[in-house]
């Protein structure tokens, strides 16, 4: 039974029953289209296009992580503190947030409203992403429109199910001043879709799942300027190359030593460590090069395709 097929096609349905559930997103701005590209947002709902099926499966992740944590919110016994899929409204303007858990009260059941935005991830970052802080301030400005007085904050909850991690970014809270320019930039990309005005291009982490970055100029070679999140990442892979470079340098100094103790054969054994040191017999190899220069007609029919690969390089710039 071949199941592939099967997946393929399920998984795009359960896509669409997702979106679904969200409305008809060419009559609002989200709270996830604020913090992210004004073209890509205006492609999706202009012309819209499914994404291949493994950008699907990365977001049905995140429908498998919201329902596990609900799920240990409600093992937990504290279910009745808040709702899911809150879905809030600008009571002017077509922008909208869907709030993954929206809690009324803290586990004291104090009176309290908290937003509690869900990630699922490969790997957690050291700091929030600048679209998701975006996005949670989205979420504050129309909770604090709905609820002027209340007591109100925010956090992010960061999860990599296949390392079995989990972050909590917390202490976010309304800023009026950031609220009201993302009210302005959802403004601009309604704007944008009256073709009022032209959407512009910007280059996130979110550029990953995009369908038409393609022949984006934001991403036109030979340069394209970084953003934050991505030069972190990349500060990140130079800063642990740099490590495992020095690490090896020291692995095989210490390696060294251990074999000037032990010689070519040894078994030794304390209460912490098992030290075994053997020898590899030698083995024959075919020579391509001298292969190649004494048989030159057999050396291509010999020949063996190997599959190519993408090379990341990432230099300090410094």
């Amino acid at each position: 039974m071949n199941l592939t097929p099967f997946f393929e096609t399920a998984v795009a349905q359960l896509n669409r029953n997702k979106s679904a559930e969200l409305g008809d997103r060419t009559r609002y701005i989200g709270s996830s289209d604020v913090g992210g590209c004004a073209r890509m947002v205006y492609l999706q709902r202009k012309h819209p296009s499914e994404p291949d099926f493994t950008t699907m499966l990365k977001f049905s992740r995140g429908h498998v992580a919201e329902t596990l944590i609900d799920d240990i919110f409600k093992a937990a016994g504290i279910n009745h503190l808040y709702d899911t899929q809150v879905e809030l409204r600008h009571p002017v303007y077509p922008l909208r947030a869907h709030v993954d858990f929206l809690f009324y009260a803290d586990f004291d059941n104090k009176p309290v409203l908290h937003i509690l935005e869900l990630k699922s991830v490969n790997n957690i970052p050291d700091e929030p992403y600048p679209h998701w802080i975006d996005q949670i301030t989205f979420q504050l400005g129309l909770l604090r429109i709905q609820y002027p007085k209340a007591k109100m904050g925010g956090s992010i909850l960061a999860i990599d199910l296949n390392a079995g991690k989990l972050h909590q970014f917390n202490g976010f809270e309304h800023n009026d001043s950031l609220c009201n320019y993302l009210f302005t930039r959802g403004l601009h990309m309604i704007d944008c879709l009256d073709d009022k005005e032209e959407p512009k291009a910007s280059a996130s982490h979110m550029c990953s799942f995009c369908s038409y970055r393609s022949d984006c100029p934001e991403m036109n070679l030979p340069k394209v300027e970084l953003p934050p999140e991505i030069e972190a990442l990349a500060n990140k892979y130079v800063e642990l190359n740099e490590i495992r470079h020095d690490t090896d340098k020291e692995l095989q100094s210490i390696r060294n030593e251990l074999l000037e103790f032990t010689g070519s054969s040894f078994k030794g054994r304390s209460d912490d460590i098992e030290l075994a040191v053997s020898t590899v017999a030698p083995s024959q190899v075919v020579d391509t090069k001298l292969l190649k220069n004494r048989y030159p007609d057999i050396y291509p029919e010999v020949l063996k395709e190997r599959a190519g690969y993408t090379k990341l390089e990432c230099r300090s710039s410094r």
